[in-house]
């Protein structure tokens, strides 16, 4: 996971925690919250493989000069 995609992972644990200790979280608060949390891990993981994905193909290329 980048540091971007850590970063906004754990405001969300922050923000989540501090509202379920204040009893200010709606049970949509929540869903949302999980919403968020799954499509940063999904953006996280798709990241990660265009990563690869062009790391293999520029290993594969030819050098040119």
């Amino acid at each position: 996971m980048s540091k971007t995609h850590a970063d906004a992972v754990e405001w969300l644990i922050e923000t989540v925690k501090e509202a379920l200790e204040n009893g200010t979280a709606t049970e949509d608060d929540l869903q949302e919250w999980l919403l968020a949390a799954v499509l940063l891990e999904e953006m996280a993981v798709e990241e990660e493989a265009e990563g690869r994905a062009l790391d293999a193909w520029t290993d594969a290329s030819p050098t040119l000069h």
